[in-house]
């Protein structure tokens, strides 16, 4: 089996290395040139998070906790994809930028694009981390090398196609690799044992509820849950890339909205598995090893020569996940940092980008083995700085100011952190939200008192 891994790893590389070929300049590379067709797009959209956290995360956290303790992957995941289609798709895909950076750049001017895109960039380093922690689990499980070493050989493994073909390498890998994701989580359910359903009655009084009780604050942590992805993921470098990838602005439309149908669907599949396991073996919630029980399901149910099936999705999840996230603050340092750093052609720096993000995603692997607490820290910290200014840019006109989207960002992420520290019943997102919002208030009204201070002075005599 572990040859068979071995070999699909290695296809799926060949393939990001024909699809390099496409690439001719910077927009190939970072925007697959604008001409994906619907089923490229829709894979690559549908390819945004579904990685280690759904397939081994959502799965455990399920067994733990029911269907509340997964509102945020696969539920907030599939509503940021809709969100997309039915509302930013289009003014996405018309905006004339080349990265998320130059939006704030664009409507609110330098310096909010220079706050902006480091924030953007940084956000990623948690997430992509995290995907490589989990390559690198997969490597050991079956070459017995220690941590330390099997984390640059995960970053080796993406990097090899996604510093060469860029976008084209990343959808054309993932077309192919999310038709194992989802045949080998379908024969995982397929081998779990017929009419287990019938035990549903003997779980815990509101596992399967889908709303919280009625309490305020169990109410606001709920919606909270749906905001952390659905809302935090919209203004990010990652999902404008993907969207401006396919080739037409209908195209962009129509493949997010059959992702998120597609994503709530396919994301439904490891939650069963983690029913299951809450079912019939409540003791390996109790592994002090920390091995998945999802993991532990398919070497208990599934035939050895058919877990190939189930590798190959987990490790297809995982390398979509990671080399589209890796092209992701890659192209905000190549075009937003680095792009008066004329010693590169376009292309050069983008390679050079998609190349010093992959190793330093590498060095926090190595250093810090909890990283995958940092993954749900990504969406909640553009949410709590991005979000207000872009709805500001897209909808408000008269309420754009440079100081409030400033402002706003900075109040944000204060608030959240702080509160994060502090401790609180309610969710400190919500303090990060109350903080943008009056950021962005205060900033507005200070820009709109200095406009009148300076009209007041030009027109004194």
């Amino acid at each position: 089996m572990e040859w068979a891994v071995l070999g699909y790893v290695l296809f799926s590389i060949s393939i990001g290395g024909w699809a390099a070929r496409r690439v001719r300049n910077s927009q190939d590379f970072l925007v697959a040139g604008r001409r994906l067709p619907f089923l490229w797009a829709m894979s690559l959209l549908f390819s945004t998070w579904f990685g280690s956290e759904t397939i081994l995360g959502a799965s455990e956290a399920m067994a733990h906790g029911g269907l509340l303790a997964v509102i945020e992957d696969p539920f907030g995941s599939a509503l940021c994809l809709f969100l997309v289609g039915v509302w930013l798709a289009r003014p996405f895909y018309r905006l004339p930028i080349r990265t998320f950076g130059d939006f704030y750049a664009l409507y609110f001017g330098q310096w909010t694009e220079r706050i902006a895109t480091p924030l953007m960039i940084i956000s990623y380093f948690g997430w992509i981390a995290a995907q490589l922690v989990a390559m690198a689990q997969v490597i050991s499980h079956f070459s017995g090398l220690d941590h330390f070493y099997t984390i640059p050989i995960a970053t080796g493994l993406i990097l090899s196609y996604t510093v060469w073909g860029g976008m084209w390498s990343v959808a054309a890998v993932d077309l192919f690799q999310n038709v194992l994701i989802i045949v080998g989580l379908v024969v995982l359910i397929f081998f779990l044992p017929m009419g287990w359903e019938v035990k549903l009655s003997e779980l815990p009084a509101g596992f399967l509820d889908f709303f919280p009780p009625r309490d305020s604050v169990a109410w606001l942590n709920y919606l909270a849950a749906w905001m952390i992805i659905g809302l935090g993921s919209l203004p990010q470098q990652d999902m404008y890339q993907r969207v401006v990838s396919a080739r037409s602005e209908r195209t962009a439309t129509i493949a997010a909205v059959s992702a998120s149908i597609l994503y709530l669907t396919v994301g439904l599949l490891p939650l069963i598995g983690g029913l299951f396991v809450r079912i019939y073996h409540p003791e390996w919630l109790q592994d002090e090893a920390g091995t998945s029980p999802i993991l532990r399901l398919v070497e208990g149910y599934m035939p050895r020569s058919i877990q190939v099936l189930f590798w190959g999705a987990l490790v297809s999840a995982i390398m979509s996940s990671a080399s589209g996230g890796i092209l992701a603050p890659a192209a905000l340092l190549s075009e937003n940092i680095l792009a008066k750093w004329q010693r590169f052609s376009p292309l050069g720096r983008a390679r050079f980008s998609v190349l010093l993000v992959g190793l330093i995603c590498m060095v926090m692997g190595i250093y810090e083995r909890n990283v995958y607490e940092l993954v749900a820290e990504s969406s909640i910290f553009s949410l709590v700085t991005l979000f207000i200014p872009m709805v500001v840019a897209l909808h408000l006109q008269r309420w754009r100011s440079s100081y409030g989207a400033i402002l706003s960002m900075l109040m944000g992420v204060t608030g959240y952190y702080l509160m994060k520290i502090i401790g609180s019943a309610l969710h400190p997102l919500w303090y990060g939200m109350l903080g943008a919002f009056m950021g962005y208030v205060s900033g507005m009204i200070v820009e709109k008192l200095q406009k009148v201070r300076d009209n007041a002075k030009h027109a004194t005599p």
